[in-house]
């Protein structure tokens, strides 16, 4: 009797162990989970806090320098919507341990600007140098000078009224009349 007794406390406490095994090999997983996590967060905050943007407003181009060296070329796109300049980059990357564990990566980061009116949206070039620093320029457009010229006010009837039979105008030399039916 006391023989099974030993015998099922012996097995009992295999399994305890096995157990702990497997609990310190989760923790350590986590551990590491946690301090890759700690990394991402110190390194995109990092990155954050050094992107630069500049932006030249000279008189014969439109210049923007950003610093994406975070991504790689493929990760990067750069587009517009109308008058607005959108870059943006994605990096998304899964890798295996040894020990069977899995490592998600992902970064996420965009930046837009509203193009000056002198800009067209089809004029930008767009070139990325070896260093990460992504350069975008576009010509200014020479607009031609305004013309003067007076424009003539209607005037129109107020809420509730109805139309009368004489509008009143006044024409560009600043004559009014009154328009008869």
């Amino acid at each position: 009797m006391f023989g099974l007794l030993e015998d099922d406390m012996m097995s009992t406490r295999k399994d305890m162990e096995r157990r702990r095994q497997r609990v310190t090999q989760a923790y350590q997983l986590l551990a590491q989970d946690m301090e890759r996590r700690a990394d991402l967060t110190r390194s995109s905050a990092a990155a954050d806090r050094n992107a630069s943007t500049t932006a030249k407003e000279g008189k014969e181009n439109f210049e923007l320098t950003l610093d994406v060296s975070s991504f790689s070329p493929e990760e990067l796109t750069v587009k517009t919507e109308g008058r607005r300049l959108i870059v943006s980059g994605k990096h998304d990357k899964k890798k295996e341990a040894e020990n069977g564990s899995y490592f998600h990566e992902y970064r996420e980061w965009r930046r837009e600007a509203e193009l000056p009116q002198d800009v067209h949206p089809e004029d930008i070039l767009c070139s990325l140098s070896t260093d990460g620093q992504l350069h975008l320029q576009a010509p200014r457009l020479a607009l031609p000078a305004a013309e003067e010229r007076t424009i003539p006010i209607t005037q129109s009837p107020g809420d509730g009224e109805e139309n009368p039979p004489e509008i009143q105008t006044s024409d560009p030399e600043g004559d009014s009349g009154l328009n008869s039916s």
